[in-house]
């Protein structure tokens, strides 16, 4: 601005049109008499703006600026279209600097507005929250039902089909949105490890292997190779490895991730060094492995002086830096390193200095080079007041209470009101689908997944069970895989999932308990495709429950294989219909086979005989 004003005030007839579109871009072509480049540029600017947050082209509109500068400045003593040369339209100059001062003021306006806004809200949500008691909202342990069954299936299906082939995911652009395949790994991944923990803790074995395929199918060159040219776009950086530099959208996810894998099997797979290896289209590879990806993720947090680094080159995400405080926690807790330790301070001063606004909201989106924050139309109202998996439970419990109770303000009484309307356990309410982003699916889904979230945070899971039905009613297609069985995105079938799925335990209580070992009898048989099995939990560390059926539509023979029994206890497995006997071996070791050819519930116990 001061250049161009220079240009204007002491400058010949094509320095005062090139200051002039450094004042408002393309602002010299109307001095120069061509309104029409004028308009032209201006529209070229507002697609400058969307690259500048699409693909962090932060270069985007200088360019437009310097472009303009330069054309209109050739054209100010140059031949015009419509007018004689040399001709120039001096009142442009006056309206330029008003179109300018209207940008900047409409800017600190809507920026300014927004902020007293919220200001104006403290002393009213300072004494709401002074009001309220927090305590824990007892989450209930419930049984997988038929269309849980359903749901498993699919995933084992998208999780467990060659590491190369994707059939049934959604494909598009890598950078934003649903169709980012990433997203969809990790969600279901994240989804898969709650449903071992909730449901399935005593027979591992097949969703374990699903989710190590989840895993794996990240590095993926289709998956990850979107980095390159972003990281050179935003970052004039060329470096392909999608974990060194910014890029939490990978490296703090798939942290993320493997915590949660590794928390609800205990194994330790992707702690092998170079388990993870990234391989380049010209054969160069980048080698890594759960405790260096981890380590990649503090470096990024400590040199980024925000405290929080970027999704995207110049971008930071709120729920994406969520994502990474979740991964150094849960490593820590896995692991005992001192990652989280020593980035919290950090990490805890970008969250509350640099983002949270006055209402206790955190805007979804912040430029890390200019500070502006917008809404970019991916999250209702672009803001939030808990984000990531564990909504804060684990890397932020302060956070955690005062978002909770200010997301949840008046629910309590809302899903009251829901609970008189239910109807032989359905809640018949019905949502208007709309379209996915970027997928143009449309579904009603997201809002049945805020309904099911709300009410279990508000302790009414009778409300959350009947609002499974109620979308099970309206959003159920009968479809198999590659189709699926909810009308829905495959990123939006995944949060849904971890969701659905996240009771009694969360990925917070993954986060902060760590992996902890099944205690009663273990299935080890029985494994998919041949059976599916929906449920094996031990209540009592002596018996099994278990809900089992084919894993297609033919009948099969079920071969059961049990372990961690008591040595020589003889044991009874009782069915809806029939029941079996069998003893332990010396190795606490047992086999049991039968036909089966439909979903049946089975318990082992052992058989105390007088």
């Amino acid at each position: 601005v001061v250049l161009g004003t220079m240009f204007i005030a002491f400058g010949s007839r094509s320095l005062r049109a090139a200051g002039l579109s450094l004042i408002f871009p393309g602002g010299g072509f109307l001095y120069a008499a061509d309104p029409l480049l004028f308009l032209l540029t201006v529209a070229i600017l507002l697609v400058a703006i969307v690259l500048w947050w699409g693909i962090s082209a932060h270069w985007a509109i200088p360019l437009v600026s310097v472009l303009s500068a330069v054309g209109s400045g050739l054209m100010a003593n140059g031949p015009r279209p419509f007018v004689s040369r040399h001709t120039v339209w001096p009142w442009a100059i006056p309206v330029v600097y008003l179109l300018a001062a209207a940008g900047i003021a409409w800017a600190v306006y809507h920026f300014e507005a927004r902020y007293r806004r919220k200001l104006a809200r403290v002393p009213e949500l300072n004494a709401f929250l002074a009001g309220i008691t927090s305590g824990q909202v007892d989450k209930a342990t419930i049984d997988p039902t038929e269309f849980d069954s359903e749901l498993l299936r699919w995933v084992y299906e998208m999780a467990l089909q060659p590491l190369d082939q994707f059939k049934g995911f959604d494909w598009g652009e890598q950078i934003h949105g649903p169709t980012c395949v990433r997203y969809q790994l990790n969600f279901l991944g994240i989804a898969l490890a709650l449903y071992t923990v909730n449901f399935v803790p005593n027979a591992r074995q097949s969703v374990e292997a699903a989710m190590a395929n989840l895993i794996d199918k990240q590095t993926d060159l289709r998956v990850w190779r979107y980095w390159r040219t972003l990281n050179t776009i935003g970052n004039f950086d060329r470096n392909p490895d999608p974990i060194v530099r910014d890029n939490i959208m990978i490296s703090a996810y798939l942290t993320d991730q493997i915590n949660c894998f590794e928390a609800a099997t205990g194994s330790h797979k992707f702690d092998e060094p170079g388990s993870l290896t990234f391989v380049w289209k010209d054969g160069r590879t980048f080698a890594y492995d759960h405790g260096t990806i981890a380590a990649a993720v503090r470096r990024n947090f400590e040199s980024n002086p925000l405290g929080l680094f970027p999704c995207e080159p110049g971008w930071v995400f709120t729920a994406c830096n969520a994502f990474g405080a979740q991964a150094l926690k849960g490593h820590e807790t896995l692991h005992g390193s001192d990652h989280w330790e020593h980035v919290e301070p950090h990490w805890r001063r970008g969250i509350t200095e640099e983002m949270l606004t006055p209402d206790g909201n955190f805007p979804h989106i912040r430029s890390k080079l200019v500070g502006l924050s917008f809404d970019t139309g991916e999250v209702p109202g672009g803001e939030y007041y808990l984000q990531g998996t564990g909504s804060f439970v684990d890397t932020a419990p302060d956070l955690a209470v005062r978002g909770a109770a200010l997301a949840l303000r008046g629910v309590d009484a809302k899903v009251a009101g829901l609970a008189d309307t239910i109807v032989d356990g359905v809640l018949p309410l019905e949502f208007e689908p709309k379209f996915e982003r970027n997928t143009f699916i449309k579904t009603a889904v997201p809002e049945w997944t805020r309904l099911v979230g709300a009410a279990r945070g508000v302790g009414r899971n009778d409300v959350a069970q009947a609002a499974l039905r109620g979308m099970e009613r309206s959003c159920a297609t009968g479809k198999q895989w590659p189709a699926r069985p909810l009308q829905a995105g495959v990123q939006t079938m995944g949060i849904h999932l971890f969701v659905r799925w996240a009771t009694p335990n969360g990925t917070a209580a993954l986060s902060v308990g760590g992996y902890q070992p099944p205690t009663g009898p273990i299935l080890s048989g029985a494994t998919w495709p041949d059976v599916l099995v929906t449920k094996a939990r031990s209540t009592d560390d002596t018996s099994l429950d278990l809900i089992v059926e084919p894993g297609g539509d033919s009948p099969v023979t079920a071969n059961l294989h049990f372990e961690a029994l008591h040595p020589g206890q003889h044991y009874r497995l009782v069915g809806e219909r029939t029941s079996w006997s069998v003893d332990a071996d010396a190795n606490g070791r047992a086999h049991i086979g039968f036909d089966l050819d439909d979903r049946q519930q089975l318990r082992l116990e052992p058989v105390t005989t007088p």
